[in-house]
């Protein structure tokens, strides 16, 4: 089956609603869509993103979902677009390489900072992400401030930097739209189901939106 567009999210509350049908194509804005679940965390999701654009050969990743706020700016309900997204969990810089990077086979490299397409979307602003194999608490944020400081991280996930990564191994445009679900100081919605629900309005007009992009305009890098 092949594919324009792949949407996917870690959890169905963060996907219900936006496409009326998960794990079959749809039609929106004349491209052939199709949205499916990737689990928690990054191994989980780095195979199942895979396993989807093996299976579906899709032309463009889109990731959905909430994050936690590690600039002290964001509030709960600020909608952001990924810029580039950094594996902050792995360092390996003892081995001379830098913040987030593998060694990958035969002495090669793998990256852990990630360019991806983000052209710019109306309320949406655009944004560094992290991910990490944990839930970022409010006092891990206080005991690592170079999370900010030195990689410039404004929104912690834990499913980005594997997507974006599957993507670019592929060679496909990768976009991470995500809305602040906890804000830095661990703040979270009082009423949760009202606020996915306005979470997913937003998700949605970001994904439709880049679904009106240009394709062309995507980095010839990814």
């Amino acid at each position: 089956m092949e594919l324009d567009v792949l949407v996917v999210a870690p959890l169905k509350h963060e996907l219900e609603g936006i496409l009326t049908k998960l794990d079959e194509p749809v039609s929106i804005a004349g491209k052939r869509v199709l949205g499916t679940l990737i689990g928690v965390g990054k191994v989980a999701s780095a195979l199942a993103t895979m396993q989807a654009i093996l299976t579906y050969q899709p032309k463009q990743v889109i990731l959905l979902g909430f994050g936690g706020a590690v600039d002290p700016s964001l509030e709960i309900g600020s909608a952001l677009i990924a810029t580039r997204v950094v594996q902050y969990d792995l360092d390996l810089r003892r081995f001379k390489l830098a913040w987030g990077d593998t060694f990958g086979p035969e002495g090669t490299v793998t990256k852990g900072t990630l360019d991806l397409f983000a052209p710019p979307l109306e309320g949406f602003a655009p944004a560094v992400f992290g991910t990490a194999d944990r839930f970022l608490l409010r006092s891990e944020r206080e005991q690592h401030p170079e999370l900010a400081s030195e990689l410039g991280i404004a929104l912690a996930d834990m499913e980005g930097y594997s997507v974006a990564l599957a993507s670019h191994l592929h060679q496909l445009p990768c976009s991470l739209l995500r809305v602040v679900s906890d804000d830095a100081q661990g703040t979270r919605p009082k009423r949760f189901a009202r606020f996915a629900e306005e979470a997913r309005t937003k998700l949605a007009r970001g994904l439709y939106a880049l679904l009106e992009e240009p394709r062309e305009k995507s980095p010839t890098s990814l």
